[in-house]
Protein backbone atom coordinates (compact mmCIF):
# COMPACT_ATOMS: atom_id res chain seq x y z
CA UNK A 1 0.00 0.00 0.00
CA UNK A 2 3.04 2.66 0.63
CA UNK A 3 3.84 2.32 -3.05
CA UNK A 4 0.45 2.99 -4.12
CA UNK A 5 0.99 6.02 -2.08
CA UNK A 6 3.75 7.15 -3.46
CA UNK A 7 2.80 6.58 -6.74
CA UNK A 8 -0.56 8.47 -6.30
CA UNK A 9 1.34 11.37 -4.46
CA UNK A 10 3.63 11.68 -7.47
CA UNK A 11 1.35 11.41 -10.13
CA UNK A 12 -0.71 14.47 -8.49
CA UNK A 13 2.41 16.54 -7.96
CA UNK A 14 2.70 16.10 -11.91
CA UNK A 15 -0.94 16.81 -12.44
CA UNK A 16 -0.68 20.47 -10.96
CA UNK A 17 2.60 21.22 -12.20
CA UNK A 18 1.97 20.39 -15.79
CA UNK A 19 -1.49 22.07 -15.47
CA UNK A 20 -0.48 25.59 -14.22
CA UNK A 21 3.51 25.61 -15.17
CA UNK A 22 4.61 24.83 -18.66
CA UNK A 23 1.05 25.71 -20.07
CA UNK A 24 1.08 29.06 -19.75
CA UNK A 25 4.72 30.23 -21.20
CA UNK A 26 5.82 32.00 -17.85
CA UNK A 27 9.10 32.78 -17.24
CA UNK A 28 9.20 30.55 -14.44
CA UNK A 29 7.56 27.24 -13.23
CA UNK A 30 5.77 27.65 -10.02
CA UNK A 31 6.54 25.23 -7.74
CA UNK A 32 4.15 22.68 -6.32
CA UNK A 33 4.40 21.37 -2.74
CA UNK A 34 1.99 17.99 -1.27
CA UNK A 35 0.91 19.07 1.82
CA UNK A 36 -1.90 16.89 2.82
CA UNK A 37 -3.62 14.51 1.52
CA UNK A 38 -7.34 13.38 3.19
CA UNK A 39 -10.51 11.08 2.39
CA UNK A 40 -13.80 12.56 1.08
CA UNK A 41 -17.21 10.47 0.17
CA UNK A 42 -15.80 7.07 0.79
CA UNK A 43 -18.47 4.53 -0.09
CA UNK A 44 -18.56 0.78 -0.73
CA UNK A 45 -17.07 1.77 -3.93
CA UNK A 46 -14.79 4.02 -3.63
CA UNK A 47 -13.51 7.24 -2.23
CA UNK A 48 -12.06 10.44 -3.07
CA UNK A 49 -8.59 11.66 -1.94
CA UNK A 50 -8.50 14.90 -1.97
CA UNK A 51 -4.61 16.20 -2.56
CA UNK A 52 -4.14 20.26 -0.83
CA UNK A 53 -0.91 21.86 -2.77
CA UNK A 54 1.12 24.47 -2.49
CA UNK A 55 1.56 26.54 -5.51
CA UNK A 56 3.99 28.93 -4.95
CA UNK A 57 4.00 31.65 -8.17
CA UNK A 58 7.70 33.96 -8.75
CA UNK A 59 6.32 35.34 -11.93
CA UNK A 60 4.81 39.00 -12.15
CA UNK A 61 1.54 37.71 -13.42
CA UNK A 62 -1.28 35.95 -12.16
CA UNK A 63 -2.00 32.16 -12.71
CA UNK A 64 -5.46 32.30 -13.82
CA UNK A 65 -7.15 28.70 -14.42
CA UNK A 66 -11.42 28.03 -14.41
CA UNK A 67 -10.42 24.35 -14.41
CA UNK A 68 -8.14 21.30 -14.81
CA UNK A 69 -9.55 18.45 -16.30
CA UNK A 70 -7.53 15.09 -16.38
CA UNK A 71 -7.43 11.25 -16.64
CA UNK A 72 -4.34 9.09 -14.83
CA UNK A 73 -3.27 6.57 -16.32
CA UNK A 74 -1.11 3.40 -14.64
CA UNK A 75 0.39 0.66 -16.79
CA UNK A 76 -1.44 1.75 -19.86
CA UNK A 77 -4.99 1.35 -17.83
CA UNK A 78 -6.99 4.03 -16.65
CA UNK A 79 -7.24 4.64 -12.82
CA UNK A 80 -9.28 7.70 -12.82
CA UNK A 81 -10.59 10.96 -14.73
CA UNK A 82 -11.09 14.00 -12.75
CA UNK A 83 -11.53 17.78 -12.59
CA UNK A 84 -10.55 20.61 -10.19
CA UNK A 85 -13.66 21.55 -8.17
CA UNK A 86 -13.13 25.44 -8.49
CA UNK A 87 -11.57 28.13 -10.49
CA UNK A 88 -7.87 28.38 -9.47
CA UNK A 89 -6.22 31.67 -8.71
CA UNK A 90 -2.65 31.95 -7.85
CA UNK A 91 -1.11 35.47 -7.21
CA UNK A 92 1.75 37.07 -8.49
CA UNK A 93 5.04 36.62 -6.21
CA UNK A 94 2.65 34.16 -4.03
CA UNK A 95 1.45 31.34 -2.62
CA UNK A 96 -1.95 29.39 -2.84
CA UNK A 97 -3.35 26.20 -1.61
CA UNK A 98 -5.06 24.18 -3.89
CA UNK A 99 -7.61 20.70 -3.18
CA UNK A 100 -7.14 18.21 -6.73
CA UNK A 101 -9.69 15.76 -6.42
CA UNK A 102 -8.69 12.22 -7.23
CA UNK A 103 -11.59 9.67 -7.25
CA UNK A 104 -10.55 6.08 -7.03
CA UNK A 105 -13.32 3.03 -7.49
CA UNK A 106 -11.83 0.04 -5.49
CA UNK A 107 -12.06 -1.72 -8.50
CA UNK A 108 -9.20 0.18 -10.15
CA UNK A 109 -6.94 0.17 -7.26
CA UNK A 110 -7.07 -3.83 -7.35
CA UNK A 111 -6.82 -4.19 -11.21
CA UNK A 112 -3.60 -2.74 -10.93
CA UNK A 113 -2.24 -4.03 -7.52
CA UNK A 114 -0.59 -7.10 -8.68
CA UNK A 115 1.13 -4.79 -11.44
CA UNK A 116 2.46 -2.50 -8.93
CA UNK A 117 3.63 -4.37 -6.27
CA UNK A 118 5.51 -6.91 -8.28
CA UNK A 119 7.09 -4.09 -10.76
CA UNK A 120 10.33 -2.41 -10.05
CA UNK A 121 8.84 0.85 -11.80
CA UNK A 122 5.09 1.64 -12.95
CA UNK A 123 4.26 3.59 -16.72
CA UNK A 124 2.17 6.81 -16.06
CA UNK A 125 0.63 8.91 -18.43
CA UNK A 126 -1.59 12.28 -17.78
CA UNK A 127 -3.95 13.16 -20.21
CA UNK A 128 -6.15 16.28 -19.66
CA UNK A 129 -6.95 20.54 -20.46
CA UNK A 130 -6.70 23.50 -18.25
CA UNK A 131 -9.87 25.57 -19.14
CA UNK A 132 -9.41 29.37 -19.33
CA UNK A 133 -10.71 32.30 -20.38
CA UNK A 134 -11.90 31.22 -23.68
CA UNK A 135 -9.89 28.23 -24.68
CA UNK A 136 -8.98 25.00 -23.02
CA UNK A 137 -4.87 23.95 -23.47
CA UNK A 138 -4.21 20.43 -23.56
CA UNK A 139 -1.48 19.01 -21.74
CA UNK A 140 -0.21 15.42 -21.22
CA UNK A 141 2.57 14.27 -19.03
CA UNK A 142 4.55 10.56 -19.09
CA UNK A 143 7.25 8.30 -17.26
CA UNK A 144 7.53 6.21 -15.08
CA UNK A 145 8.18 5.94 -11.42
CA UNK A 146 10.97 3.69 -10.31
CA UNK A 147 9.55 1.47 -6.59
CA UNK A 148 12.45 -0.31 -5.84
Amino acid sequence: MKKFALITMLLFQMVVSAGCSSLFGYSEEPKVQLNQVYVRDADFTGATLIFVVNVQNPNKSDIKVKEIAYKVFISGKELTEAKTEKPILVPANAATDIEVPLPVKYTAILGNLGDILTAREVAYRIDGSAKTGFFSIPFSKEGKVELR
